[in-house]
């Protein structure tokens, strides 16, 4: 007998990916007003105490990590965390919010030619198609639709900090997918963000000794309580409900809307403009990924 879906899940997961495409429009303001390093590390202390509130709200118990697991909560921490962090704050200072949103949108393509390679698994018709959509996507949203300019080097260094952000969620879902197994997941978040914060607060020392602790305003805090409580511990805790009740495949789904949410609150909220090329793009981006998934699940 199928399974009843709980009423209002598929409504927090649409949420979830909303509250998701807005950390671009609250990353592009902190990267902008604050140092880098520091508003990461603000991010993930409110993060945390998101997470602590919701265990002791809910009654569930973080499980303190063994070896292993430390070690796997510290390569979670280093890749999705600090890595990604540093990439995304630097880029999103150089590059507008949807840009970075649409070109983000490929880390899923990305993850799966690293595991086909890994697993050296043979490549179906309409995976090598989708895997080309995406790319050809996110070619056009990098070139601004100048690919002979692209050819001569002609890509800002944002979009290069925005790419090493992917490559770092890229090995943050591999060392989860691979390593992560018996590891509690509220647990292995909360020790995850927690090393990534340790790692994240060492430059943010080194900016504070070199500027001093920035002024900042109700509306620097109030981003970074957004990204850390609602774009971090709440879409977290819904996202992983969902999976939990539909399953992964499904709930993947719903991640095409990050990009969606962010390109349309950067054009509301920011006053970013969209040429041909960064919507186009984009779309092939989007569409490449559902027909990567679907190739997938099918």
């Amino acid at each position: 007998m199928k399974q009843a879906v709980p009423g209002g899940l598929y409504l927090r997961l649409v949420l979830t990916t909303f509250f998701w495409g807005g950390t671009f429009i609250a990353g592009r303001f902190l990267a902008q007003s604050m140092p880098h390093f520091l508003a990461a590390t603000l991010r993930f202390c409110f993060a945390l105490l998101g997470l602590l509130l919701y265990a002791l709200g809910t009654g569930q118990r973080l499980y303190w990590p063994d070896r292993r697991q430390w070690g796997v909560a510290l390569a979670l921490g280093a890749s999705g965390i600090f890595a990604y962090n540093a990439g995304f704050f630097a880029g999103l200072a150089q590059v507008a919010a949807s840009r970075a949103a649409l070109l983000v949108a490929a880390s899923p393509v990305i993850t799966l030619c690293t595991v086909q390679w890994l697993n050296r698994a043979a490549w179906s018709a309409r995976q090598i198609s989708g895997v080309l959509l995406s790319f050809c996507g996110a070619v056009l949203v990098v070139s601004h639709g100048d690919l002979a300019g692209l050819l001569h080097g002609a890509v800002g260094q944002g979009e290069l900090f925005i790419f090493g952000a992917v490559v770092a969620w890229v090995v943050y879902t591999l060392v989860m997918r691979y390593y992560a197994r018996g590891f509690e997941a509220l647990s292995m978040t909360f020790f995850a963000i927690l090393c990534g914060t340790l790692l994240l607060a060492v430059p943010a020392s080194g900016e504070l000794v070199a500027t001093g602790w920035p002024a900042l305003g109700w509306q620097a805090w109030l981003a970074l309580a957004y990204m850390g409580l609602l774009g971090t511990s709440l879409a977290f805790v819904w996202y992983s409900q969902a999976v939990a009740v539909i399953g992964a495949a499904r709930a993947t789904q719903f991640t095409n809307l990050v990009p969606v949410f962010g390109v349309l609150l950067s054009v509301m909220l920011l006053g970013e403009s969209l040429v041909w090329s960064s919507l186009g793009g984009g779309l092939l981006v989007v569409a490449g990924v559902m027909w990567v998934n679907r190739a997938a699940h099918t």
